[in-house]
């Protein structure tokens, strides 16, 4: 049953589904208030960017959107360009895609990514009444998507190994700052996995280390400066990639340890991270019989994503899917059947990063997702009930972090001596 798309009659008007928030609010580069907590504790009010002059700060999204609109809201999408075009009018306008994942390929300065953020914005408002979760991976190292022209990032092993959490704390504001001047709302990041396997082929220096305190210590820090700076972050990948041998871009990955050592090591970083605040998580594409004796990626698994992290640990956030491209789920099932099984299991985000490559969620199969999605709640597989659960912790996420038009305050810090300062600090360079 199609639930009739009514739009809010203004933005003063709080959320028809209000019971969850409350109240209203006021690799290459194309690879996929202020807190006074101290690293560790529960993270308090989150900052934003200033709105638009006439565009009311957060939003409010309308109450009974149609399902082609809640199912655009449990999608991200990569957009091809360095500007809002034919490309980016079509998955937001017309498939209704209701987040945005940029990749190198859609950067290429500071005031470029200011003014695409701000045309997206625009354009979802215009199309579907609702801003964007606009994301990227900033990690440092190898990962960082926002160059050049912003502060290049030492990668978190580095970082790690100084084990100084004011410091961390001090690199993942200076980074949401930098996210924040230019419209992203959203880091994926940080890596909370433990990299105790050195044939990991795909974390390695990703990580904050091998050794869990370390890798807690600091990821619990990152975070919170995230938030000091107002921007949303996604811990990754649940329940841990670091036992891997395998790369899950190609393969599906399996980490074979025991329920007991998966408590001692995996674990702890997203357990303490759920209880200091994280907003998002990333679930991975790998299997742990452990967990799920199906052999199944977390990806799909209830088990994991249902019972473990959201019954046993208590979150309550959002949960996205690493890219649907990637071997580690591709090579299993079909992507429509992929869709379906990671939102039944619990996910909230399906991620479709666009790229037209080995190991990566092509342009075609972004359609193939949501057509997926689409038919299941048709024909019950999805209930609306559950549709509309995920489109409550989305929305709220939104009115938490999302802040309409970026006006690009701050833009002149973006890259500046004081933020190559804050990284100085870590590397001594």
């Amino acid at each position: 049953m199609r639930i009739l798309f009514r739009m809010a009659a203004a933005w003063g008007m709080c959320l028809g589904l209000a019971l969850l928030l409350g109240a209203c609010g006021s690799g290459s580069n194309d690879a996929p208030g202020t807190s006074t907590a101290t690293p560790g504790s529960a993270t308090t009010a989150v900052g934003s960017t200033t709105p638009e002059a006439g565009t009311p700060p957060n939003t409010t999204a309308p109450a009974h959107p149609s399902v082609d609109v809640m199912i655009g809201q449990m999608l991200m999408a990569g957009v091809d360009g360095t500007d809002v075009g034919a490309d980016a009018t079509h998955i937001i306008g017309d498939l209704h895609v209701g987040n945005v994942i940029l990749l190198g390929r859609n950067v290429s300065s500071p005031a470029q990514v200011l003014a695409l953020d701000q045309g997206l914005q625009k354009l979802a408002m215009a199309s579907n009444g609702i801003p964007l979760l606009i994301a990227t991976d900033q990690e440092g190292g190898t990962v960082q998507r926002l160059l050049p022209g912003f502060t290049r990032m030492p990668d978190a092993v580095t970082v790690g190994d100084v084990d100084k959490p004011q410091l961390t704390r001090n690199l993942g504001k200076m980074a949401g700052e930098e996210m924040a001047a230019v419209g992203v709302t959203t880091d994926f990041g940080p890596v909370l996995d433990v990299n105790d396997n050195p044939d990991n082929p795909v974390i390695g220096p990703r990580s904050f280390g091998p050794v869990p305190g370390v890798v807690e210590r600091n990821g619990l820090a990152f975070i919170q400066g995230l938030h000091d700076a107002g921007v949303m972050a996604v811990g990754k990948h649940f329940p841990g990639h670091g036992d891997t041998s395998q790369d899950s871009h190609y393969s599906l990955a399996t980490v074979n340890k025991g329920l007991a050592a998966l408590r001692t090591v995996e674990l702890p970083p997203f357990e303490q991270a759920i209880r200091a605040g994280v907003d998002g998580l990333m679930i991975a594409h790998v299997a742990y019989p452990a967990l799920d004796s199906s052999g199944l990626p977390a990806t799909v698994s209830a088990p994991i994503v249902t019972d473990l992290l959201r019954n046993q640990f208590g979150f309550t956030g959002v949960t996205f899917t690493d890219d649907m491209g990637m071997q580690g789920i591709s090579s299993l099932m079909s992507p429509e059947d992929a869709a379906v099984r990671a939102v039944q299991a619990g996910a909230d985000i399906v991620l479709c990063g666009r790229m037209d490559q080995e190991g990566s969620c092509s342009h075609a199969m972004l359609e193939q997702l949501r057509d997926g999605l689409l038919a299941a709640v048709n024909d019950g597989r999805i209930s609306m009930a559950r549709l509309e659960a995920s489109y409550q912790r989305i929305t709220a996420a939104k009115s938490k972090y999302a802040t309409g038009v970026a006006t690009g305050s701050g833009l002149g810090d973006v890259g500046s001596p004081a933020h190559a300062a804050v990284v100085a600090a870590i590397t001594g360079q």
